[in-house]
């Protein structure tokens, strides 16, 4: 349990307090003896009841392992380490050791060959398994020490392109390509209804945080803390994503860690569908809403195919959840038209369920402020362009024979997320040819007197600037074997330096 010295919880941790899931009370806090992160912070939140580790400035408030699970399911595809050891890690001498271990997923086999009958046990339960995730855990190791040289893109890649047999490589281009998407316009637009009253708003299930970034750098900025059970996903939010908003790691949906009342609005895009205890989730969001003003965001209609899950419901079935509440409802493709149009969603007159049973991706808002529900105008400047703009990573960089003029083309990788973003061929330019020094004041997010064009054909939008690597440009390791050598190696440097240490 704590120790005698705990204070309240860091302010750099949430602008709102932080309580226990399970007993209510308010978590204090108790910094690690080292800090090891020059702006992280570690230690451990503690109640009467229980201890939660602190992560480089992410609260873990869970119970049990924390694993990496899958984002539709409740699947785990990484086994990850218990709550307990994370706990004994940063009270103990080197509290980085709890964030590689959150981080340090291991490599696939080679060639598959985990999954190969005859010859399998030696990559599945012999000498492999240790040692390739003892080079991970070095690789890891590694890259922390490269933290502001490295972007959002290297960690995604090393997550979905670089690891675990059990995790589809197909998850990287759906949340790396993810700015510019029509889920991501329609998204914005209907978040222009959220309260302005200056309070923060809670993200569910924020993943990386793209929206929280937007609501960060947009014409009338929002705080906000993203929750969500993926520490992975909210670490690389935290350091590249949205680095000045908060993050909190937790999975109880039926008991959220915060107390009553803690936000002006709620907030859940694109996965509250995905939850199986949909009742105590929406109870919850909206218990921790100031006038119970909650947001769900692009949630399936059961009425259409396809289905992310055998939990969606009808509209009338969402309806349903707010208990009377005054609710509006909305759709993506209107949404999405209404971006397009240069205006944010219409919430003033109220439409029956019925209105959107043809509708796939529904949006629903709840609150008992009904000022809330106005049509909202024009635009001052095109929302996707707010933050930093980038070249949109849809586009592949190819350079003439002399190396003077650059080719943006855009390509779809792979033929899933051309389906779920076909729409993206409407309105982002199919290519461009630049000069060279264009591409550069571009890659550097400097202006140019084309910038007007690229930003209203979705060639630059509004991103972190340590999002992406500057386009064109190769991964810190091209392969799992480059990636693990340079792992071990550190690995068997650090041991060599202890023996030495320890002779000395």
């Amino acid at each position: 349990m704590a120790a005698s010295s705990t204070v309240p919880a860091d302010p750099r941790l949430a602008p709102v307090d932080l309580v226990c899931p399970e007993c209510r009370e308010t978590l204090a806090f108790e910094a690690s003896r080292t800090q090891p992160l020059a702006d992280g912070v570690f230690g451990v939140l503690s109640c009467p009841c229980s201890d939660y580790p602190v992560v480089d400035g992410i609260p873990v408030i869970r119970r049990g392992r924390v694993d990496v699970q899958d984002h539709m399911t409740s699947r785990a595809e990484v086994d990850g380490p218990t709550v307990e050891h994370l706990v004994d890690l940063v009270r103990g001498d080197d509290p980085l050791e709890a964030l590689v271990a959150l981080l340090a997923f291991p490599p696939p086999t080679p060639m598959n060959l985990g999954a190969r009958p005859g010859i399998r046990l030696p990559f599945t339960r012999g000498p492999w398994p240790h040692l390739a995730h003892e080079a991970r855990r070095g690789e890891v190791r590694a890259l922390l020490g490269e933290l502001d040289t490295l972007t959002a893109q290297d960690w995604m890649e090393l997550c979905y392109n670089r690891s675990s047999d059990r995790i589809s490589g197909e998850l990287f281009p759906y949340f790396f390509i993810r700015f510019g998407q029509p889920r991501f316009l329609s998204s914005i637009a209907f978040l222009r209804a959220l309260p302005r009253d200056g309070g923060p708003i809670l993200d569910m299930a924020c993943g990386f945080g793209h929206i929280m970034y937007h609501l960060a750098e947009r014409e009338h900025p929002i705080t906000s803390v993203g929750l969500d059970r993926n520490f992975f996903q909210l670490w690389v939010g935290r350091r590249y994503v949205a680095p000045g908003q908060s993050w909190v790691c937790a999975d109880r949906l039926e008991s959220m860690p915060f107390a009553d009342d803690a936000f002006s609005a709620s907030v859940c895009t694109d996965a509250f569908h995905l939850f199986p205890v949909q009742q105590q989730a929406m109870d919850e969001l909206r218990r921790i809403a100031r006038a119970d003003t909650v947001l769900l965001d692009r949630v399936g209609n059961a009425e259409l195919e396809p289905h992310d899950t055998d939990a969606e419901r009808d509209p009338a079935g969402y309806v349903d959840l707010v208990r009377g509440a005054p609710w509006r409802l909305t759709c993506e493709d209107e949404l999405f038209a209404d971006y397009r149009a240069g205006h944010g969603v219409q919430l003033a007159t109220p439409r029956p369920p019925e209105d959107f049973t043809g509708r796939k991706w529904l949006s629903l808002i709840s609150s008992r402020d009904e000022s809330l529900f106005v049509d909202h105008g024009s635009f001052d400047t095109p929302p996707h362009g707010a933050g930093a703009l980038r070249i949109n990573p849809i586009y592949r960089v190819e350079r003439d024979a002399t190396g003077d003029r650059v080719h943006l083309r855009f390509e779809f990788p792979s033929t899933w997320y051309a389906f779920e973003n076909s729409m993206m061929i409407s309105y982002t330019s199919a290519g461009e040819w630049l000069d060279a020094t264009t591409f550069d004041a571009l890659c550097e997010g400097l202006a140019t007197d084309r910038t007007p064009h690229f930003l209203d054909r979705f060639v630059v939008l509004g991103m972190p600037p340590r999002y992406a690597r500057r386009p064109g440009t190769p991964p810190r390791f091209g392969s799992v074997g480059a990636g693990l050598r340079h792992g071990a190696r550190e690995r068997l440097a650090s041991a060599a330096r202890l023996v030495g240490a320890g002779r000395s």
